[in-house]
């Protein structure tokens, strides 16, 4: 079948924001990243969109970033210098105890990681561009989990494109409370 170009429908990729609200998700992974453009470091959350819960977007997924602070207090240091409220409120709402000691940052977020929570997704506005950012973390409604992970493909080169997209995502969605990071 033949067909012309019509440059006045090109796109690039299918991305498309998701509705705000409320979303049941699990944290599927949390590590710190540097970011290579910027060299601004951050803890780096990836949530996957429950599918045991009626909700739209089911195996989606939202990144979320806390950025290491310009200026740590005291409490932000035990974190290596990351924003310890924002990491606090993301493991009160994951339901790690209180209380409870982690020898490294690792170790904590490793801890984090397979835990269901409740987010609230709402769309920021940079250089006239809108993205995704949670602005509240919260207990999940639906603690028993059945969850069930969509297989990942096996292709090649795959890993790195994702792993690309996120570090993009990261930087695009989840500026920081003090700045953005480019």
């Amino acid at each position: 079948m033949a067909f012309r170009t019509n440059n006045s429908k090109a796109s690039e990729g299918n991305f498309s924001l998701k509705d705000e609200g409320y979303y049941e998700v699990i944290i599927d992974s949390a590590e710190t990243k540097t970011i290579q453009s910027s060299g601004k470091q951050c803890v780096s959350l990836t949530y996957i969109i429950r599918n045991d819960v009626q909700q739209k977007y089911q195996n989606g997924l939202i990144f979320h970033s806390v950025w290491k602070k310009k200026e740590p207090n005291e409490d932000d240091m035990q974190v290596g210098g990351y924003n310890f409220g924002q990491l606090m409120a993301i493991a009160s709402a994951a339901k790690l105890p209180d209380g409870q000691e982690y020898e490294t940052l690792d170790k904590f977020l490793a801890a984090l990681r397979g835990k269901a929570v409740r987010v609230r997704l709402f769309h920021d506005e940079y250089n006239d561009k809108k993205y995704e950012k949670i602005g509240l973390h919260l207990p999940t409604e639906y603690p028993e989990i059945k969850h069930k992970a969509k297989p990942k493909p096996n292709v090649s080169g795959y890993a790195t494109s994702q792993a690309s997209f996120a570090q993009a995502a990261d930087i695009a969605t989840q500026a920081g409370d003090d700045d953005y990071p480019f």
